[in-house]
Parts: C-alpha cells; sequence; structure tokens
C-alpha cells in the first residue's frame, strides 16, 4: 500500500536546520557558509536536502541573493524556535553558569534596573541574564515577572517592592529666561507632556496639588513614559516622573523639577515570587537591598 505523505516525512537531520536558519538570517548561501565555516556548496546542498526531505521550496533562488517562499517563511519560525529551545536545553546542562529570565517594563528595565544590575552581576559573575522587557512573545518563560499597576493610594500599594512617584520636570531651555519659583498653578500654562492617553499622572498630580487638571498651553500624548521623558529632555514641554528613573538628568541638569514637593503616589511595581528559589531568589535578596536603600 502507498504511504501518504505524512507517513513517509521523517524529521531533517539537525545540520540542515541549521543551514537554513543561517542562509535565511543572512540572505546569502555565502555569508552563512562563512558564519557556519563550510563551503557555500556545502550549504547549498544542505537547504537542497532539507527541501527534498519536507518537499516544498524553502527559497527563491537569484544570482546574487535568496529569499523566502511563503512556505519557507512559515517554516522558518518553527526552526528556530526549536533551535532557541536546543540552546536554552544545552545552557541547562552547564551546571558551573546559572540563567535567570526577568520580564519587566521597559522604562523599569532601561531606567532602574539597568544602571544597578552591574552590582549583582559582580556579586554573581556565574549568573547568564535575559531581561525580557518588550511583549515580543518570547519562547522563555520568566523566572521573575515585574508588573506595574496604578495607585493613587500609597498604603494599597505598601506591600510592593517600588512606589512609583511623580513630580513634574522639564529642561532648562523650556524655562530659559522666566523669573522667579514656579507655582504648581503656572505649570499648567506650559506645554504638557502626556505618557498616557488619560493623563493618570497628570491627574494625580493636580489633584494633589489641588488643581483641576486643564492644560492651558496645549498638550502632546505618548503611549509610554519612556517616549515622554526623552520628549522632556529634548524641550518638548514639562512632563510626570519618577525621580528614581530621571536621577541622571536631574544630577546633569538635563531635567529640573517644578514644585518638588507635589509628588504623589501614581503606582507601584510588584515582583512575581518564584516556585523555585535558586538564583531567582538570590536576585530578590539583592533587589531587596536595593529598595530598602531607596526607602532610607
Amino acid at each position: 500500500m502507498k504511504k501518504t505523505q505524512a507517513e513517509s516525512l521523517k524529521n531533517p537531520p539537525l545540520n540542515t536546520l541549521i543551514a537554513f536558519s543561517a542562509a535565511s538570517r543572512r540572505g546569502s548561501l555565502t555569508l552563512a557558509a562563512a558564519e557556519m565555516h563550510l563551503t557555500p556548496g556545502a550549504v547549498s546542498r544542505q537547504v537542497k536536502q532539507l527541501e527534498d526531505a519536507l518537499g516544498v521550496t524553502l527559497f527563491h533562488r537569484s544570482h546574487n541573493a535568496i529569499t523566502l517562499t511563503d512556505a519557507g517563511q512559515r517554516f522558518l519560525t518553527y526552526v528556530n524556535a526549536a533551535l532557541a529551545m536546543l540552546e536554552t536545553g544545552a545552557r541547562g546542562l552547564n551546571t558551573q553558569r546559572s540563567r535567570l529570565v526577568i520580564q519587566a517594563p521597559i522604562t523599569l528595565a532601561r531606567r532602574w534596573l539597568i544602571p544597578r544590575i552591574g552590582s549583582f552581576r559582580q556579586e554573581n559573575p556565574t549568573a547568564d541574564l535575559v531581561i525580557q522587557s518588550l511583549a515580543l512573545g518570547s519562547l522563555e518563560r520568566p523566572d521573575l515577572t515585574i508588573t506595574y499597576r496604578r495607585s493613587a493610594d500609597a498604603a494599597e500599594v505598601a506591600s510592593a517592592f517600588l512606589l512609583d512617584r511623580t513630580m513634574a520636570v522639564c529642561s532648562p531651555k523650556l524655562i530659559a529666561g522666566s523669573r522667579g519659583q514656579f507655582e504648581a498653578s503656572d505649570i499648567l500654562e506650559l506645554p504638557i507632556l502626556l505618557d498616557t492617553a488619560d493623563a493618570w499622572s497628570w491627574r494625580c498630580w493636580c489633584n494633589s496639588a489641588g488643581l483641576t487638571f486643564e492644560p492651558r498651553g496645549g498638550s502632546i500624548a505618548f503611549d509610554t513614559d519612556e517616549a515622554s521623558i526623552d520628549a522632556c529632555i529634548s524641550g518638548l514641554g514639562v512632563g510626570q516622573a519618577s525621580p528614581l528613573f530621571i536621577e541622571h538628568e536631574l544630577r546633569s541638569g538635563q531635567l529640573v523639577a517644578l514644585t518638588a514637593s507635589v509628588a504623589p503616589v501614581v503606582g507601584a511595581y510588584d515582583i512575581s515570587k518564584p516556585v523555585e528559589f535558586g538564583m531567582a531568589g538570590i536576585f530578590l535578596d539583592w533587589l531587596e537591598k536595593w529598595t530598602n536603600v531607596g526607602a532610607e
């Protein structure tokens, strides 16, 4: 009896998958061959062997380049996922090193975690860190997840590892020539930078200052506080930011605080507790030392 395609299909050799992934990434059999320390002919044969095994064409071939077919594009997703899993498994067999995957919001990762993570690396030189700050569907499950939640009540988020307080800041060039101290109400006369469409931070700030949020100098809205801070540094307006996230900019004078006494809580960062400790537990202990320093 004749076998069906599904019954006759066998798993292709691993080296053909590696060759296919490299060729797809480099867009050239020659460049893939150089990366793999093989001849272009050897890589070409491996790709052809894979195509024969699958019964599909994976690349459109021209004189100087190759491009993925629709089938090749679909198959590449699975190949890269499989190779990534194999690499992760191989790393796990190395008992001399530990791997820790941390998922955190991008602004916290960039402006709070990265400036401090060097001390963790010094204390734990055998730790390999993966910091996931964007929701791109990573294949690696995080060992620790840091999440953000809004709250204007400090007592409500007292158990969080880091409170998010906000203050009004701007570039000195925005207020160049201004005389005297700014009152809270004066700030609303300047261009306002929003880090969320609903102006959550600004509404909390205004409420703390006893004001109604009515920007009279116009506004620009961004979808992340990171973008709002960048716009603030560029002199586009007054933004809201946690002083913990702009320490360097405040020290260097790139940003100045306006009515620094108004600094309400607008949210907090929570961290998941791992099921198994090990390196995750060590990281939590290190994190607690930093947050205690910030609370002093």
